[in-house]
Order: structure tokens, then C-alpha cells, then sequence
């Protein structure tokens, strides 16, 4: 696989990790009572569904674009990744 498309997959997977991980924090820690709201809807799963992949998709772009900002930008010094 090319370098830089792992770079992509892997700086994504990161970011849509975080974002995941901070969408569950919110549901379990009852911030501003989203988790109450969350638990008892009658459409759970899709209240689930529909946090889960709207913060993994801001938070996955968001931790990509910040590393492709941030990537090297001498060839040398970028191999070494």
C-alpha cells in the first residue's frame, strides 16, 4: 500500500476514534442530559447512529486535515515516518 494512502487511512481511523470516544463520553456522562435524551427515545439506535457518525466524520476530517498540515515537508525528513 502506498505511504501515503496509509497515511490517510490511519490518521482517519485515529480521528474517527476520537471522535467516537467523545460521543460516548457525552451519552455516558449526561452532558446537558444528551444521555437521558439518548436512552429514552423510542428510536435509540438511530439517535446512536446518527451522533456516532456525524462526530466521527467532523473529528476523523478534522485530525486528518490537522496531520496533512503538519506533514513534512523535506522528502528525507518525511521517509523517516
Amino acid at each position: 500500500m502506498p505511504k501515503l494512502v496509509r497515511f490517510v487511512l490511519v490518521n482517519s481511523a485515529i480521528g474517527i476514534a476520537i471522535g467516537w470516544a467523545i460521543a460516548a463520553g457525552l451519552i455516558w456522562f449526561n452532558i446537558s442530559g444528551l444521555g437521558d435524551l439518548v436512552m429514552h427515545s423510542s428510536s435509540r439506535v438511530a439517535a446512536i447512529v446518527v451522533l456516532g457518525s456525524s462526530f466521527g466524520i467532523t473529528f476523523g476530517f478534522a485530525y486528518l486535515t490537522t496531520s496533512v498540515l503538519l506533514l513534512p515537508t523535506d522528502k528525507d525528513e518525511f521517509d523517516r515516518y
